[in-house]
């Protein structure tokens, strides 16, 4: 529970923005938490550091933490960068959210108790929905509203996973992984298998996996892109943290063959989901927000296959996190310069302003996998671990789809970056640095992960 006290200052700071109503104050509350939090981050990642013994923090809950904690500071940052025309009231909503959506990611990320991360996932529902919809207009306030009604109900279903866990394991029931996995020989192996179905879908639906993934081109495409951002690196992140959790649980019941059929089932789904749209659609924010399905569906892919694949995945996750939490900054400025968000009617960002275009470029050579991307390590162990299991087949379906998709980005990318532009514009340092420090912080990742030691 100590993780608790994550909480004392964005509750502090939200009093104070609410009472006080000044813009500038809510800009340095956000940061100064910002600043904290990536502090707290770094000293969870450090050898027996005496914070994360005191938060009882494990490998896994030390870098989603740390993800959750860059990608916060990144976002935090750029809004100094893009020029926002908000009143009082305004600011102080965004900011009293925004700490409150932070915090609701660090308690589930944290926490080992399946119970209370069923509760802090549904908290960050409730807070993000508020900054899907912050620009109020009519497509916003749509994509919020489809957001809080499917999400809803996936976290239902987790909820009802969740219950049914504790009927697996009969008297003297506990919710917390390590008791749960220390009397694992004790579980029903039918209540189990039911439970995970119901947790796959539930929290599955959260993480954005199709068929589960409807609200996510909206909330994703219309939320400002900072939010954007942490939607797509930290939140998909923290739906899928309880997952990883109760597949080591069927592992170690012996059921793990069917949790990674299952993972294989959706992951496959999702990657192919995200190739078909990729292809039809020109809003360059939705693109960006399939893409994230595609990778979600392949680090479900990762673990699915396991070994060394599985600990790949985890490069996945910090890889794509930062870079996709950068391709979302770069398409803030796009739509800044240009108002629109059809890639087809922007284009000469390169002679426009040709910071946010090679940004905009490199991120799309990281997402996709090339060199020095960490998505090309991880991948390339997902391929390895495809031929060793002699599943050639889903290989060669693999690497087709992510061709399309590889396609589909390109195009768009390149439309927007080619072609002239009379107009030179000027934007603030903040309002790309952040984009190109994430892209560094992402070649840097696999080698945090192997001093975590997954």
């Amino acid at each position: 529970m100590h993780y608790l006290l994550l909480w004392s200052f964005p509750l502090l700071a939200s009093i104070g923005a609410i009472l006080i109503k000044n813009t500038k104050l809510d800009s340095a509350l956000v940061l100064i938490h910002s600043i904290l939090h990536l502090g707290l981050g770094i000293a969870f990642v450090m050898p027996q550091n005496p914070v994360a013994i005191f938060f009882g923090v494990d490998s896994y809950a030390a870098l989603f933490f740390l993800i959750s904690a860059i990608l916060y500071l990144a976002s935090a940052l750029y809004t100094y960068g893009i020029k926002h025309n908000l009143s009082p009231r305004q600011s102080s909503i965004y900011a009293v959210c925004l700490m409150a959506f932070v915090a609701s990611m660090d308690s589930a990320n944290l926490s080992q108790n399946l119970g209370l991360i069923w509760v802090f996932v549904e908290t960050t529902t409730l807070a993000s929905a508020m900054l899907i919809s912050f620009e109020h207009h009519k497509e916003s306030l749509e994509a919020a509203w489809k957001y809080l009604f499917i999400c809803s109900i996936g976290i239902a279903l987790a909820f009802v996973g969740v219950l049914l866990l504790i009927i697996a394991q009969g008297a003297v029931p506990s919710l917390l992984v390590p008791q749960i996995l220390a009397r694992v020989g004790s579980l029903s192996p039918f209540w189990l298998k039911l439970s995970f179905v119901f947790m796959l879908i539930g929290f599955g639906t959260k993480a954005g996996f199709a068929p589960l993934h409807f609200w996510l081109p909206d909330a994703h495409s219309e939320a400002p892109a900072q939010v954007s951002a942490l939607l797509s690196g930290a939140l998909l992140n923290t739906a899928l943290l309880p997952l990883i959790r109760m597949q080591a649980v069927m592992q170690a019941a012996g059921e793990g063959r069917i949790a990674g059929q299952l993972f294989m089932g959706l992951g496959m789904l999702s990657v192919f989901i995200a190739a078909v749209f990729i292809i039809k659609i020109s809003n360059f924010k939705r693109l960006l927000a399939y893409s994230s399905i595609e990778n979600m569906g392949i680090i479900l892919i990762a673990f699915a296959l396991g070994g060394a694949a599985g600990r790949a995945g985890i490069i996945h996750v910090m890889g794509h996190s930062l870079v996709k939490a950068s391709l979302f900054l770069t398409a803030g400025n796009i739509y800044y310069l240009y108002a629109n968000k059809e890639y087809t009617k922007c284009s000469g960002l390169l002679s426009r302003h040709p910071a946010s275009a090679w940004l905009w470029m490199l991120g799309f050579v990281f997402i996709i996998g090339l060199p020095p991307s960490p998505l090309f390590l991880s991948e390339f162990f997902i391929a390895f671990a495809f031929i060793q299991s002699g599943n050639y087949l889903l290989l060669a379906i693999w690497a087709i789809l992510l061709s399309i998709i590889a396609y589909g980005l390109g195009r768009a990318i390149l439309a927007i970056s080619m072609g002239k532009s009379d107009e030179r514009a000027k934007l603030h340092v903040l309002s790309y640095l952040p984009g190109y420090l994430l892209l560094i912080a992402a070649v840097l990742s696999p080698v945090l992960i192997l001093i975590k030691a997954f």
